[in-house]
């Protein structure tokens, strides 16, 4: 059993390209299932009726999910691959200057954080001096 729990973690390692999608999977199923168990809590009177299907979707569920589960890590390793090789044959035939400018537009992004919380920072102080001049304000 446990060599099943270390196969299923370690397919998916070796994603280069896909590995976002693996992430937000998980990170969807996460959301669904705190929904589900707050929806569950605030089930009021039918509490009783949720908890009498719940047992018996489990235990097909369940059964179903591990039998099946190795499919979805299967199947973007597989396409993984041709992205790769895509990826490659793009990266040889590219000039230079569009390499760079790609990296600049990376980089730009992700400091478009920092940039926003300067503008939030500064930004207030000179609208004031900004209308002070252009509506003549003292």
């Amino acid at each position: 059993m446990a060599e099943d729990e270390d196969n299923q973690q370690g397919q998916g390692e070796g994603l280069k390209y896909l590995g976002f999608v693996q992430d937000a999977a998980t990170y969807a199923v996460t959301t669904f299932s705190n929904v589900y168990l707050f929806a569950k809590d605030k089930s009021g009177p039918l509490q009783p009726g949720v908890d009498i299907i719940e047992g018996p979707v489990k235990n097909v569920a369940v059964p179903l999910y591990n039998r099946f589960s190795y499919i979805p890590n299967g199947a973007l390793k597989f396409v993984d691959s041709p992205v790769v090789a895509s990826v490659t044959i793009i990266d040889r035939s590219l000039p230079p200057i569009v390499k760079d400018a790609s990296i600049q537009v990376v980089s730009a992004i992700r400091a478009a954080p920092e940039a926003a919380r300067f503008l939030a920072f500064f930004l207030p102080g000179q609208t004031k001096i900004l209308a002070k001049v252009f509506y003549g304000e003292n």
